[in-house]
């Protein structure tokens, strides 16, 4: 077997409901987790019969939805070739985000995950360019498209996902050269970064027979909740947002020429 497609961010844009809706698709099967960030590291290539493994049927279309793969260049920096490598008939799926609405989500999502330590997200923006390079969505996706052709990778916008789900994974299903197929909206997981039952990273593989019982009585009280937890949207100042949009604005202007898509309000400060 082979992957056929990948759904590869922008992380926070609406990628695991993205996720969720293609796994009711009869013809689809996503890999468990949907995250495997297989090609994130350089040593993939020992590790293949263990990446298709986590795909636990045989249908037409295999598919994973692994945000890292559009994080360049943090982390495989060959990414783009190895993944050509593995698959040069390969589809790409991205989807873009309101750079400051992304970062503020996307911050919010890390900090409780435990990736992110500095609590105020001001700090963290100004201190850390990784915040920066993942909302350059054209700086992202054009050595896909370099590589893979532009045909063979798929543009769409958070904005048209919240205002009619269906319309999108129809030109999903379009892409993939298969059948629409009608999903409901329960299906859909909005991945709130508020959601207390995000668990800390440090759970997603347990070690310990202490780690893995904490992780289930975790799972059964439903949250994980701490002092620390943000469960409110935190506020960037003026000053972060102008700084965010004078580091992207000359990337969005770029994917308004690929999309033909007038995106100016991103590049306003909203109140």
């Amino acid at each position: 077997m082979k992957v056929d497609f990948l759904l590869i961010g922008a992380a926070k844009s609406a990628t695991t409901s993205l996720c969720n809706a293609l796994t009711q698709h009869p013809d689809i099967c996503f890999s468990e987790p949907k995250e495997p960030q297989f090609f994130s590291e350089s040593n993939w290539r020992d590790k293949l019969d263990s990446y298709h493994s986590l795909f636990k049927k045989n249908t037409k279309l295999y598919g994973e939805g692994s945000t890292n793969y559009s994080k360049h260049p943090h982390y495989n920096k060959n990414i783009h070739n190895d993944i050509y490598e593995y698959n040069p008939e390969m589809k790409i799926i991205y989807i873009m985000r309101n750079p400051v609405d992304r970062i503020i989500s996307y911050y919010t999502h890390t900090y409780n995950r435990g990736h992110e330590t500095i609590e105020n997200i001001n700090n963290a923006v100004l201190n850390n360019i990784h915040y920066i390079d993942t909302g350059k969505y054209a700086m992202q996706i054009k050595p896909y498209q370099e590589l893979f052709g532009e045909e063979n990778v798929l543009l769409l916008f958070f904005e048209d996902f919240i205002k009619s789900y269906q319309q999108v994974l129809d030109s999903i299903f379009e892409f993939l050269d298969i059948d629409a197929i009608e999903v409901d909206e329960k299906y859909l997981n909005a991945n709130k970064s508020f959601d207390k039952r995000v668990l800390h990273h440090k759970y997603d593989n347990p070690k310990t027979i202490f780690e893995k019982v904490k992780k289930v009585l975790l799972i059964l009280k439903n949250y994980t909740y701490s002092p620390k937890f943000i469960d409110k949207k935190p506020i960037l100042t003026r000053e972060t947002k102008q700084y965010i949009i004078n580091h992207v604005s000359k990337d969005i202007n770029e994917i308004e020429i690929m999309t033909g898509r007038d995106l100016s309000h991103w590049l306003k400060i909203k109140s």
